[in-house]
């Protein structure tokens, strides 16, 4: 969600409000992994829910609730829900329940459900296709070339994941870490040596996808607007970091195919690659700093499918839906932008974040606040810098970049990492609030 007003506001209050806006944030998929703190028990159940309040431009004033429980069906398993109403007559509902696993086998899954209806919904699209115009949402296209009206969304994921016997999945395929205020100080080896056979984990998975959306009540055609797509995504991923919620050193890679065939009720077949590459180095301690971490990331995509009209530029078929594909701008990449601000055939992203942990962390002691069960927060500048292309060829990863950077603050609440991000760039700022640190969520 996007809030284009400055973010100011007293540190508790910034604390409170991390944990409401993250748990009205669509929410993802968890580790497959079991984060015990000094003293708990594999077999300990734990829950929480929250009403929370909230303000954006573009829905108004927000009510709603969110609430979890983890370790109730198995260790490692963890059931999420947030729904919402707004001022302006929108609202969500989103559900995740994660990493069920089937029988003693290796097989992981995870569920995902969202269901919203949005009164003030913007889409970066082209409806006159002016060849003499930038294409909407392409590299050198205008902030303001979009449309909105009312949007309809059902999203639905069914993920089946398979970790590899070997590394440190070799024996059990749901690591155990245990933390001491929420920092490492027991688990898997991780980061030391890059060696898939001896360290991290290598997962397999494959992943059903479906969303229906669209678009109405701006008084034109609604057909470039509707987002009818169902597919399969297929992905191989390394984790090689010592602990994949928080990491401070070690590396992730993963390279996903997506595929729509055009099946059902599908609005046109189309085929995406994507590569994500993350490399953590642990920069020691200070007198200021428990932790002192720089984060990188590199991420590409390429639609390999996508065909465009050799009388007009504007005309293309074979592209994913708004949301799929290249798609750079959001509470992930490109964070000053609007979500889904750059979309076009190829795209590329670069980042570094230095994730800075205070020695002081009080917060589990103060009243209200230490409902959440905060082990430690973050401060964290960032940069990034990126661009969508219609060919993936050399200019892409070089020539006009767009930038922007900005500060997070980070929290480790429940056993999980919360973030609120601020970020400028020429085109304004946006604030996001978001469950769990970039770079780190599998299939995504």
């Amino acid at each position: 969600m996007k809030n284009n007003r400055a973010f100011h506001r007293p540190l508790l209050l910034s604390v409170l409000g991390i944990a409401l806006l993250a748990l009205a944030s669509p929410l993802r998929a968890a580790d497959a992994l079991v984060a015990l703190d000094q003293g708990q028990r594999i077999d300990e159940k734990r829950n929480g829910w929250l009403p929370y309040l909230f303000a954006t431009d573009e829905l108004g004033l927000a009510a709603g609730v969110g609430g979890f429980t983890a370790g109730t069906l198995q260790p490692q398993t963890s059931l999420f829900g947030t729904g919402f109403v707004t001022s302006n007559k929108s609202a969500l509902f989103s559900g995740v329940l994660s990493n069920y696993r089937l029988g003693n086998s290796r097989f992981l899954t995870d569920t995902y459900l969202l269901l919203d209806h949005f009164t003030d919904q913007r889409f970066y699209v082209d409806l006159d296709q002016d060849p003499s115009q930038a294409k909407a949402g392409s590299n050198d296209s205008d902030k303001n070339d979009y449309v909105s009206g009312t949007s309809d969304e059902v999203t639905f994921n069914f993920t089946l994941k398979y970790p590899l016997a070997m590394g440190n999945a070799k024996v059990d395929p749901v690591p155990v870490y245990r933390l001491d205020h929420g920092l490492l100080y027991d688990g898997p080896v991780g980061g030391a040596e890059w060696n898939p056979l001896t360290s991290g984990r290598t997962t397999l998975a494959t992943r059903f996808f479906y969303t229906y959306r669209d678009l109405s009540d701006y008084g034109t055609d609604v057909d470039q607007l509707e987002a009818k797509t169902n597919g399969l995504d297929f992905w191989i991923e390394y984790d090689n970091t010592d602990f994949p919620r928080n990491p401070s050193r070690g590396s992730r890679q993963q390279f996903m195919v997506s595929r729509d065939f055009g099946w059902f009720d599908s609005s046109n077949s189309w085929t995406n690659l994507e590569l994500d590459m993350a490399k953590y180095f642990n920069l020691g301690t200070s007198s200021w700093f428990r932790q002192q971490v720089l984060a990188l990331d590199f991420w590409t995509s390429n639609t390999t499918s996508w065909e465009t009209s050799s009388d007009n530029p504007q005309q293309v078929t074979h592209r994913p839906p708004p949301n799929y594909g290249s798609v750079l701008g959001g509470f992930d990449r490109m964070r000053a932008y609007p979500s889904g601000r750059f979309r076009d055939k190829s795209a590329v992203y670069y980042a570094a974040e230095l994730r800075l942990l205070p020695d002081y962390q009080q917060l589990h002691d103060l009243p209200i606040i230490n409902y959440f069960e905060i082990d430690w927060w973050q401060v964290v500048p960032f940069v990034e810098a990126g661009r969508v292309a219609s060919d993936y060829d050399s200019n892409l990863f070089f020539k006009d970049l767009k930038w922007d950077a900005g500060i997070g603050i980070r929290l480790m609440a429940f056993r999980a990492v919360v973030r609120l991000d601020w970020a400028i760039s020429d085109e304004g700022s946006s604030v996001w609030a978001m469950i769990s640190q970039p770079f780190s969520r599998s299939g995504s």
